[in-house]
């Protein structure tokens, strides 16, 4: 694998696990949080940068009905991270300390709903483009019995933890946090672990990315498993 590829896929993975950090606003606070937040708009930044060949062919060639949801999650996962860099200056009390009264409150109450969406929209992102990770082990050399069994042994996992996500989706509520329809200060679980917010996060993410990945493979045809469809 190129090594331009390699710092690429590191980059991916970096935002993704620090993203994941983020969502645990009600147990990493403060100053840690609002730095980890600068550091994710770093490498956001970086991996437009590095993909900015997506960008020069943006108005080229003919629009299917895939490039067109990429490039309308894409923008919309944009607008999400902005929305997350402006509400987080807004409400900053350690590095920008910019807000007050009424804009700290409007800031706290955009920022909530816009880290939830670009969650949501990062996890997609990931989802469609999840054939890029699967073509490293694609590349593994093993017999084809040992084959078989890690790919029985990968849906078994991956039906899992889709499982685990969706019960995490429902337990936690999650989609009155995309619409604001819950006070965070008042009913956040404050006793829980970062690292068990950390995993159960993780694995909200899974549902997301198998759904939008099935969903790509569907709509080119390849069905749920991969196999072009006459």
């Amino acid at each position: 694998m190129k090594p331009s590829v390699i710092f690429k896929r590191s980059i991916d993975i970096v935002m993704y696990v620090l993203f994941l950090l983020l969502m645990g606003q009600c147990v990493l606070r403060g100053a840690a949080h609002e730095w980890l937040g600068i550091a994710v708009g770093v490498l956001f930044v970086l991996h437009n940068v590095l993909n900015y060949r997506w960008y020069k062919a943006l108005f080229k060639g003919k629009y299917t009905a895939l490039r067109a949801v990429q490039t309308v999650v894409n923008f919309l996962l944009m607008l999400a991270v902005l929305g997350c860099a402006v509400s987080g200056v807004l409400i900053s009390q350690h590095l920008f300390s910019v807000g007050s009264g009424s804009t700290i409150e409007f800031g706290r109450h955009l920022h909530l709903v816009v880290t939830a969406w670009a969650f949501v929209l990062m996890t997609v992102h990931l989802g469609l483009h999840w054939s890029l990770f699967t073509a490293i082990g694609k590349k593994v050399s093993v017999s084809g019995r040992a084959k078989r069994a890690l790919s029985i042994i990968g849906w078994i996992l991956a039906a899992a933890l889709c499982l685990y996500g969706l019960y995490q989706f429902v337990d936690r509520r999650f989609w009155e946090e995309l619409f604001h329809q819950i006070d965070y200060q008042k009913e956040y679980d404050y006793s829980q672990s970062l690292p068990a917010y950390f995993v159960g996060t993780a694995a909200l993410s899974v549902p997301f990315v198998a759904a939008a990945h099935y969903g790509k493979r569907l709509l080119t045809g390849r069905g749920l498993r991969g196999n072009r469809q006459k």
